[in-house]
C-alpha cells in the first residue's frame, strides 16, 4: 500500500524511483511514521533547494534523512490516535531562527522604534471594486479567454521585439531554411504525454503573426533552457519543412527594474509575515494562531501580513464535515480572535486564499468583506501590490512556486539557483501566476486575472509563501521571501520577521525565518 502511494506521489512530479530507492523510502516512512504525501513534499523541498530538483538516489536519501527528516521532530512511533494539539504543544524548537538574510547577519533588535508612527498603506493597481462586486466567475466564453491570451502575447511581443531590436516576427510554420524570429507561448502536445517534456514542446503562435498555429520545437541544439506551459517567449531558429522548428536561441521578456519611489519611513519598519493554515490538519483548535498572536504582541511590529488559508479546504475536519460551526462562523471566530487580541498599535493586512472554504474559491481572490471596520485592519485581494510608505510589496498566498516547480522543464548548469529561476519567471512574464493551464486544483478567471494578477514592475519586496522549503533571497534586485506555512501537517511551521529601512529611493531589507 505504501509502495503504491509513494509511486503515485512521486508520479505527480514525473519521478519514478528505482526499486532500491523505493525500498529505502518505505524504510524512512516507517522510521518516522509519516505519510507518503508528507515524505514526498519534504523531499521536493530538499531536492529543489539543494539538488536542483534531482530524483532521489540512495546517496541523496541518506543526506535527506540526516539533514531534514531527523530534524523535523517527526514522531518515531506510529500512533493512530495521537493528538496533534499535544504534538504542537510539546515541540522543543519554538522560536528557533532557521534562516537569515543577509546570510550571517547578527541578531536583529526587534524593539519598536517610533512607537506612534504608523506606515501608510495604499493599494497599487486596478481598484478592487471589480473583484468585490458579485459576478459569475469561471463563466468566460472561450473566445474571450483566447482574446486575453492573445493580448498578453502581443503586449509581451512588443517588449521582446524591442529587446531583440527587430521590427517584426515571422510566422512559425512557413517553410524557411534560414534563421528567423517568431513569438508565441509554450504549450504541451497532449499526444506526446500529459506533462511538458522535450518531445511534447509546442510553440503556439499569435493570430496576427502565425494565424494561431502551433509548431513543435526541437531544442536539442540548446545548451540550456527553461520552459513551462503558458510562458511567452521569442524563438530564433529555422523550419525547413514547415512542420518542426529547429531552435537555436530562446529570448525571454526583459525584466523591469525595481520601482523607483520616494521612501518615507521614519526609522526601521518592523514587519511580521505568516501564511496559513493556522491550525493542525486534523483539528480546528487554532493553537498555533494563539502562539502567533502572542509573538506579535511581544515584539509589536509596525506591520503584520497574515495570509490565508484561515479555514482550509484541505483540513481533515472540513473534508469530513466534522464541524461544530458553519464555515463562515468558523472564520468569524478566527477573525474575532485576531481583531480582539492583536494590539491596536499594529497595522494588520489580511490576504485571503482560494483555499478558504468559506470564501470564493477563485483566483484572483477578492478581499474579505467585513461589516464592522477596525482601523488597524486592512483587507486586500490575492494577489496584490501594496505601497507601504513608498516601499512596494508584492503579495500572493497562492503557491505559484510549487505549481511552477511541478511543470517546469529545464536544462541548467550544475549548481544553478532553481528557486531563483522560478521567481524570475514571475518578473519576466510580469505576472503573479504565469502558468497556463493552471494547476488542476486552481480555478483561474482569466479575464479578472488580466486585471489583477499583473506584476508590471519589480517590487522592493515579494512575499510568496510556498510548500517548498523556506528561503530569503535577492532576485533581480527584489528581496523574495518564502515563509513556508505557519503549520505543516500536524506540526508547527515557520513565519518571517523583517526589518525594512530606506531613504530617498533606496530600500534595504534584513530578515529571518523563525519557527512558530
Amino acid at each position: 500500500m505504501a509502495e503504491n502511494d509513494l509511486l503515485n506521489e512521486f508520479g505527480e512530479f514525473g519521478v519514478t524511483p528505482s526499486p532500491k530507492v523505493l525500498n529505502k523510502c518505505i524504510e524512512l516512512l516507517e522510521k518516522y511514521g509519516i505519510s507518503p504525501e508528507t515524505f514526498v513534499n519534504c523531499w521536493l523541498g530538499f531536492s529543489t533547494t539543494k539538488l536542483d530538483g534531482e530524483a532521489p538516489s540512495l546517496e541523496t536519501l541518506f543526506t535527506f534523512d540526516k539533514d531534514v527528516l531527523s530534524k523535523e521532530k517527526f514522531s518515531k512511533t506510529r500512533v493512530k490516535h495521537s493528538s496533534s494539539l499535544s504534538k504542537f504543544s510539546t515541540r522543543n524548537n519554538a522560536g528557533e531562527v532557521v534562516n537569515k538574510y543577509p546570510a550571517g547577519e547578527v541578531s536583529l533588535d526587534w524593539t519598536r522604534s517610533n512607537e506612534r508612527w504608523e506606515p501608510k498603506i495604499l493599494h497599487h493597481g486596478t481598484a478592487e471594486t471589480k473583484l468585490t462586486t458579485k459576478y459569475n466567475y469561471m463563466f468566460s466564453r472561450l473566445r474571450d479567454k483566447y482574446d486575453v491570451i492573445e493580448d498578453q502575447i502581443s503586449t509581451t511581443g512588443a517588449l521582446l521585439a524591442g529587446k531583440l531590436q527587430i521590427e517584426e516576427f515571422v510566422s512559425n510554420n512557413n517553410p524557411n531554411a534560414e534563421k528567423f524570429h517568431t513569438i508565441g507561448r509554450i504549450c504541451c502536445d497532449a499526444t506526446s504525454g500529459s506533462r511538458l517534456n522535450t518531445s511534447s514542446l509546442l510553440l503556439e503562435g499569435t493570430r496576427d503573426v502565425s494565424s494561431g498555429q502551433s509548431v513543435p520545437l526541437d531544442v536539442s541544439h540548446l545548451k540550456e533552457f527553461s520552459f513551462f506551459p503558458g510562458q511567452v517567449v521569442a524563438v530564433e531558429g529555422s523550419n525547413p519543412t514547415g512542420k518542426k522548428m529547429i531552435v537555436t536561441a530562446v529570448t525571454t521578456p526583459p525584466i523591469n527594474p525595481v520601482f523607483k519611489t520616494d521612501v518615507s519611513l521614519q526609522g526601521p519598519m518592523n514587519v511580521l509575515v505568516a501564511c496559513g493554515p493556522f491550525t493542525p490538519s486534523d483539528d480546528l483548535e487554532f493553537a498555533p494562531l494563539v502562539e502567533l498572536i502572542q509573538q506579535i504582541n511581544t515584539i509589536l511590529p509596525h506591520l503584520v501580513f497574515i495570509l490565508g488559508p484561515f479555514v482550509d479546504v484541505k483540513n481533515k475536519k472540513i473534508e469530513t464535515g466534522d464541524l461544530d460551526y458553519t464555515y463562515q462562523e468558523q472564520f468569524d471566530i478566527v477573525l474575532k480572535e485576531l481583531q480582539t487580541k492583536i494590539s491596536n498599535t499594529v497595522q494588520v493586512c489580511v490576504i485571503p486564499s482560494w483555499r478558504d472554504v468559506h470564501h470564493r474559491t477563485v483566483y484572483p481572490t477578492p478581499p474579505f468583506q467585513q461589516e464592522s471596520k477596525i482601523p488597524n485592519f486592512h483587507f486586500f485581494s490575492d494577489p496584490c501590490i501594496l505601497n507601504v510608505s513608498g516601499v512596494f510589496i508584492g503579495i500572493t498566498s497562492t503557491d505559484i512556486l510549487f505549481h511552477l516547480s511541478k511543470e517546469e522543464i529545464a536544462v541548467a548548469p550544475p549548481g544553478s539557483d532553481r528557486l531563483g529561476r522560478l521567481v524570475s519567471h514571475l518578473f519576466s512574464q510580469q505576472s503573479f501566476y504565469p502558468l497556463n493551464p493552471a494547476a488542476e486544483e486552481m480555478s483561474v478567471d482569466l479575464e479578472h486575472a488580466d486585471d489583477f494578477c499583473k506584476l508590471p514592475f519589480t517590487p522592493h519586496l515579494l512575499l510568496v509563501p510556498s510548500d517548498l522549503r523556506h528561503f530569503i533571497k535577492n532576485a533581480n534586485g527584489c528581496v523574495v521571501v518564502n515563509t513556508e506555512r505557519a503549520v505543516k501537517g500536524v506540526s508547527g511551521g515557520t513565519y518571517a520577521r523583517l526589518q525594512i529601512t530606506g531613504e530617498g529611493s533606496s530600500v534595504q531589507v534584513k530578515a529571518e525565518i523563525v519557527r512558530i
